[in-house]
């Protein structure tokens, strides 16, 4: 991972040439040129520019991140394996990190870890060893399993090895490489679990030495039996696997091959579905706290929360009146700078998160996106994001897109205390106040403020004007303006900002080279299969050229990585390559799908489809086609039920698979002659009889 973070002396390349950091006044930078002159530059102009290049000494972690993600490929039980892992050592990371004055180090772990301390014990007098011993008595406290001194330092090791080398990252280190079950025959096949209500998400991967007929069976009984809160103990699984195995003629399986088998699925994937009461007691994560303290620096804590803008907005293409969009931002509590912001109709949701903290680490580039007069200035790694309690900010990805990606921490505020949402709240209102209660199209936050306003005629701002709206305010107004939560001597935000950098340094960021590797890292994953077809999504189709080598069958799937914001275009990761490919969509089209985000593709497609159902009944002559249509059918059944008595007696009166000729009235062929129902009749009794000479 690379992080770089500016240090006075360090150096960097500008336009090719080595420059010289010999002063840090923020919002300005002065450096030295190669040849010798002294400039002065803001500091946002010189790292976002396209020839900047950070030199080894501003790099905080020297660290390529790899396209291809070897965490991606694991499964949820084998990935969650890691996290814990991680979470395990990471108090001894930070301790080893303190010894060396690491001042961000020392404060995360004050934030995340101070239980782990006795009172007025300072963190530079523990040891090693007794960080270990209280981490353990707090397993034991949260009803975990111990883990012992030697395998704790050979996660500490194997971390350590990766994050040294180059293109991998210290985390990958703790993946297990034990194998799950026969791993070294070539016999054994993939027994994929998955949920039982969302057969795309996979609870755990399984090597068994079952026939390729069995694992169907298999997989069908344990999902929808086993994983069940009618807890179905394992003797029932095995004989109702043995029932299908009589019933489709196949060798049957032993008792202990399926107990083995079940004994070997994830145990907390079996506990969440038999037992969902006691598995959240036991294995839902619990905050240990939140940032009861005061932000000592810009972006030391970000507050983050979303709110549903008091307007309607319009759709971009279609013109459409979609609905009230959600705004979610994040806010610098330290000098109530502005860090991120995500527009959407989507609802509060693990993806918002994510999109929202992408944008609050990346730069911003206002100017020229947004034509604003400044660039916004907060962006950066966070020491600590501040959440509520809501079930988006306790995904597990959002949980590890901060915690392992980003090195931050992510804390939650107490329930039901509103005093520690009150700065994003104020944020939000003032949000409304200030600018959307003035706009057409406004719902204004009380239905009785609204009079004689209609928002969803009058509504006229689509969501990308809207957005580009906020981000200008954000930007240009709300920077500069006096806030009443900030210290007399520093009124605005934008100086409250650069005097804390002036004093802390500016925030650690993400080089500008590296965003796009990082987005697909941020992007969300599922497993999909790549067919003739390509990767089918909903109602949409993706392929791509360069993926033609692995199409195969359903039962094969692959990492594919999808941003709910542009449906135009997903990754699927190459097994043979190493890394992601770009699909782009090919039903519909590329062109037509380009920066369309989901949520409005799929309410667009709703209201066409209304609108094509109403059209379709107002077209003149749909009566008329209905009217011909019965009449067609009644025609039919007309004929049918003229000779259904003759069919039925025929069908009594000769043995079974002897059919007999009976045409219908109207029917014709050149060598058939029209009877009688008496001559049938005959005929098929002449038959029969012929028919019983023939055995005597």
């Amino acid at each position: 991972m690379s992080i770089n973070q500016l240090k006075l002396y360090s150096e960097f390349f500008l336009y090719g040439k080595k420059h010289k950091i010999v002063s840090i006044e923020p919002p300005f930078v002065r450096i030295k040129r190669p040849d010798g002159e002294d400039i002065q530059m803001k500091f946002i102009e010189i790292v976002s520019h396209s020839t900047f290049q950070p030199d080894t000494s501003m790099k905080v972690t020297k660290k390529e991140l790899v396209a291809y993600d070897v965490l991606a490929k694991l499964s949820e039980p084998k990935r969650e394996e890691v996290s814990e892992r991680f979470e395990v050592i990471r108090p001894l990371i930070l301790l080893e990190e303190s010894k060396n004055n690491n001042l961000r180090s020392i404060q995360k772990f004050m934030d995340q870890y101070q239980y782990l301390l006795k009172e007025r014990e300072e963190l530079a007098t523990i040891h090693q060893e007794t960080l270990i011993n209280r981490i353990n008595e707090m397993r034991i406290v949260q009803k975990k399993k111990r883990v012992s001194r030697s395998t704790i330092m050979r996660y500490i090791k194997a971390y350590r090895e990766y994050e040294n080398q180059q293109n991998s990252r210290g985390i990958e280190g703790l993946v297990s490489r034990k194998g799950r079950g026969y791993t070294g025959r070539k016999d054994t096949k993939i027994l994929e679990i998955c949920h039982p209500q969302k057969p795309e998400i996979v609870l755990d991967v399984l090597q068994v030495r079952l026939s390729k007929e069995l694992i169907p069976i298999v997989k069908s009984i344990i999902e929808n039996e086993y994983l069940t809160k009618y807890k179905i103990s394992k003797a029932t699984v095995w004989r109702a696997i043995k029932r299908e195995c009589v019933y489709k003629q196949l060798k049957e399986v032993s008792y202990s091959t399926i107990s083995d088998i079940i004994d070997r699925i994830d145990k907390k994937a079996r506990e969440r579905f038999r037992n969902l009461k006691q598995a959240q007691a036991v294995y839902d994560d619990v905050a240990r706290g939140y940032a009861d303290r005061d932000a000592l620096h810009p972006l030391d804590i970000i507050q983050i929360d979303h709110t549903r803008l008091d307007m309607q907005v319009i759709d971009d293409q279609t013109g459409l009146t979609v609905d009230r969009p959600w705004i979610t931002v994040g806010i610098d509590v330290y000098s109530r700078m502005p860090w991120c912001l995500y527009v959407s109709f989507e609802a509060p949701s693990a993806n918002v998160v994510r999109k929202a903290i992408q944008h609050g680490v990346f730069f911003k580039n206002t100017k020229k996106h947004y034509g604003t007069e400044s660039e916004w200035e907060a962006f950066g790694i966070p020491n600590v994001i501040y959440v509520d309690n809501g079930m988006d900010f306790k995904s597990s990805d959002i949980k590890r897109l901060v915690n392992e990606s980003l090195m931050s921490e992510i804390m939650h505020r107490p329930v039901r205390i509103p005093k520690y949402g009150a700065i994003i709240e104020r944020l939000f209102r003032t949000i409304n106040d200030e600018l959307i209660h003035n706009i057409l199209g406004t719902t204004k936050s009380k239905f009785a403020d609204l009079g004689e306003i209609k928002p969803e005629q009058e509504a006229c701002l689509t969501l990308n004007q809207i957005r580009k709206i906020i981000t200008i305010y954000m930007t240009d107004m709300y920077p500069i303006r006096d806030h009443r939560g900030l210290p007399v001597y520093s009124k605005t935000p934008l100086n409250r900002y650069h005097e804390g950098c002036n004093e802390a340094g500016f925030p650690e960021w993400i080089e500008k080279s590296e965003e796009e590797r990082y987005k697909i890292e941020f992007m969300l994953t599922l497993m999909k299969p790549y067919t003739r077809d390509g990767v089918r999504f909903g109602n949409r189709i993706y392929k791509s050229e360069e993926c033609n080598d692995i199409i195969g069958k359903k039962e094969t799937k692959y990492v594919v990585k999808y941003d709910p914001d542009d449906i135009s275009r997903i990754f699927l990761k190459h097994p043979k390559k190493e890394r992601f490919i770009e699909l782009l969509a090919v039903s519909p089209s590329y062109e037509q799908l380009a920066g369309v985000n989901a949520y409005t593709y799929s309410r667009v497609l709703k209201i066409w489809t209304e609108e094509g159902e109403r059209k379709k009944k107002n077209i003149p002559g749909n009566e008329q086609y209905a009217r011909a249509s019965k009449k067609i059918q009644d025609e039919i059944n007309k004929g049918y039920l003229q000779k259904k008595s003759t069919r039925k007696t025929v069908a009594r009166m000769t043995n079974e698979g002897q059919s007999v000729t009976v045409t219908f009235q109207g029917q014709q062929p050149k060598h058939i002659v029209n009877r009688s129902r008496e001559e049938e009749l005959f005929l098929a009794a002449k038959l029969a009889e012929e028919k019983r000479n023939e055995k005597l």
